[in-house]
């Protein structure tokens, strides 16, 4: 009789997880432009997901190759669509942000993928266990040709003081309450690149937000994002890590920046333990 009332017991609160878990919806935003080589992608990474409440949003910025062709093909798998002129990747998420309808919006461009198929069950069940507003995770920048990793992006040392030396959580990892957009306000148009660091920083500095780390590689990221491409890139990511500290009233010095590719240099040597990204 023990065994079989722990089997029941395990049950019942099996069975209850779940509802709760399926109450919390999910928006996940994908924003594009003449994207056609990798949305496709992109988007069955989503749709494969087995989470059970994902509301799926796709803003595109008037694409002139064959992205929205591509996207019609799964119209009725797609809960929100537009395409139409946007003043940048910035504006276009705070878009997807107002259509958005989920208690938790997660962010994934359009040629990134999540690594496997329960990635969302994972990030909202961890988000429930530790009663998070914030939620990250680690992800694996890739060569677009061979696939090799080019960059192990681990957060699992992140401190909010490290926001001094321009360093984040990995962005796309992120599942965010939509209570915190209604809290802190959107995406700030005024960046081309550091928009979501100065989010980010409104975020863990605004208040105390509850926030919790998740032991596990999400994301597998491509190695050709604006801000990760050439030195003009990364002088204008810079100097708007700067400006936003500077404009949140948060101390700091530009020099402490070189301590940011200290620890990219890390990311670059250190690879994952089981390969990355399954």
């Amino acid at each position: 009789m023990y065994f079989l009332d722990r089997l029941i017991n395990s049950y019942i609160f099996n069975f209850n997880s779940e509802n709760v878990l399926s109450n919390i919806k999910v928006s996940i935003i994908t924003v594009v432009r003449n994207g056609e080589k990798t949305i496709k992608d992109t988007i069955e990474s989503v749709l494969s997901q087995t989470y059970s409440d994902i509301e799926y949003i796709l803003i595109d910025g008037c694409s002139t190759d064959k992205t929205v062709e591509i996207i019609n093909g799964y119209e009725k798998q797609i809960s929100n669509f537009i395409s139409e002129p946007d003043e940048g990747i910035y504006d276009a998420l705070n878009k997807g942000i107002l259509r958005a309808s989920g208690d938790v919006v997660a962010i994934l461009h359009s040629d990134d993928k999540f690594c496997n198929t329960h990635v969302c069950s994972d990030m909202i069940k961890h988000m429930d266990k530790t009663k998070a507003e914030f939620c990250f995770s680690d992800m694996v920048i890739v060569d677009n040709f061979s696939g090799k990793i080019l960059r192990y992006y681990m957060a699992s040392y992140f401190r909010r003081w490290m926001f001094r030396i321009g360093w984040m959580p990995p962005h796309p990892t992120c599942f965010i309450k939509r209570s915190l957009f209604d809290e802190f306000g959107m995406y700030s148009t005024d960046y081309k690149i550091a928009g979501d660091f100065d989010l980010l920083v409104r975020f863990f500095y605004g208040r105390k937000i509850r926030w919790s780390y998740l032991d596990q590689i999400t994301i597998k990221m491509s190695g050709d994002g604006i801000s990760n491409s050439g030195w003009r890139s990364k002088r204008l990511i810079f100097n708007e890590i700067s400006r936003s500290l500077k404009s949140n009233g948060i101390w700091s010095l530009s020099i402490f920046q070189l301590i940011r590719y200290i620890i990219r240099m890390l990311e670059i040597i250190i690879k994952p333990k089981k390969g990355g990204c399954g």
